[in-house]
């Protein structure tokens, strides 16, 4: 027990060192109050005005290293095609609203999925918040809670600007999971989401459950809300929020379904997962959801957490879900580890 102690204490320790570095480069974010959906200045990213990536279309890449170091050396990069407001849903189509995940912003999660959805005929949006401003391309790092009302502000914009009633959601990791899930049950995104496709959503916990349950129970309760306000003040409290026994986790996930009705949930999931641990951590066995493991269909695809939205058999699959009735047999292509 004293030796639990002992970890406890370096833990705290080092979890305030780290967090106090993070604050040097970026504020911690306002809270808005319930229900206001405006977009506080604090939690704007460099290059994207009110969420929206103003810098320029980027090239299509396909790894998310590469994308991820463009969007760095080029803040507020634009994925081909998207945040066109001008656009016009085809009939029978939703606007899609592709959510990156932590420490990922629109172009590095999405430079492959927007130009090939746009060229499929979809109004495509993406937007960028609640990051550290130092790492243009870490967006999505602050309270998930503020990330999801800056989302809830941008899908009222994206309805508004093309007169469709509801949109799709594509989400990975944080963007599949938790931030549509909170927007969706707390801030009245039912009546505004027609579809889910969660890409490895971080549902019920990233990291090893061994961690989690660490870090709550072997930590008195004091330390562990020191924790929580450290990695709030450094504005990165989506990193603590997201372990599977954090009490936002606990909050969303275990008062009952997430799910709601009038929406359609998909959740695809590869076994291979290094973040989301385990991988069976990304399905939700509610009424409305058809969890997807991707080595049912495609045995050869080894791809991790990180390049997930860079998979092409991924994205077939979200392809299929995204317009069911038209769904096309995957072509399965061998994909690698990347870790």
């Amino acid at each position: 027990m004293k030796r639990s102690k002992k970890i406890a204490a370096v833990l705290t320790t080092l979890t305030t060192v780290v967090a106090s570095a993070f604050a040097t480069v970026s504020a911690a974010p306002a809270h808005a109050a319930e229900g206001d959906t405006s977009v506080p200045p604090e939690i704007t990213m460099p290059g994207s005005p009110d969420g929206i990536p103003s810098a320029g279309d980027g090239p299509t890449k396909l790894l998310t290293y590469t994308a991820s170091l463009y969007a760095l050396a080029h803040p507020g990069t634009n994925p081909q095609g998207a945040n066109n407001f001008n656009c016009k849903p085809r009939e029978g189509q939703n606007p899609v609203v592709l959510l990156p995940g932590t420490n990922s912003d629109a172009y590095a999660s999405w430079s492959m999925y927007s130009p090939k959805l746009t060229k499929l005929g979809y109004c495509v949006f993406s937007p960028n918040f609640n990051g550290l401003k130092m790492l243009p391309n870490f967006a999505y790092t602050g309270d998930i809670r503020v990330s999801a009302k800056a989302v809830s502000g941008f899908v009222d914009r994206v309805l508004d600007a093309t007169g469709a009633k509801k949109v799709d959601l594509i989400g990975w990791s944080q963007g599949g999971g938790p931030l549509p899930n909170y927007y969706i049950t707390k801030l009245g995104g039912d009546k505004k989401v027609g579809k889910l496709i969660a890409l490895a959503p971080s549902n019920h916990g990233v990291g090893s459950q061994a961690v989690s349950k660490f870090i709550n129970q072997t930590m008195s309760e004091a330390e562990h809300e020191q924790i929580e306000s450290a990695f709030a003040q450094a504005h990165i409290a989506a990193y603590e929020q997201q372990l599977g026994s954090s009490s936002f986790n606990k909050e969303l996930y275990g008062n009952g379904p997430v799910t709601r009705p009038g929406v359609t949930y998909t959740i695809i999931e590869g076994r291979y997962d290094d973040t989301v641990m385990p991988f069976t951590n990304a399905f939700l066995h509610e009424p409305g959801v058809k969890n997807i493991l991707v080595q049912n269909t495609c045995r050869d695809d080894h791809a991790s957490h990180i390049n997930f939205t860079y998979d092409t058999n991924v994205y077939q699959m979200a392809v299929n879900a995204l317009d069911p009735d038209h769904a096309k047999p995957v072509t399965c292509v061998f994909q690698p580890f990347l870790g």
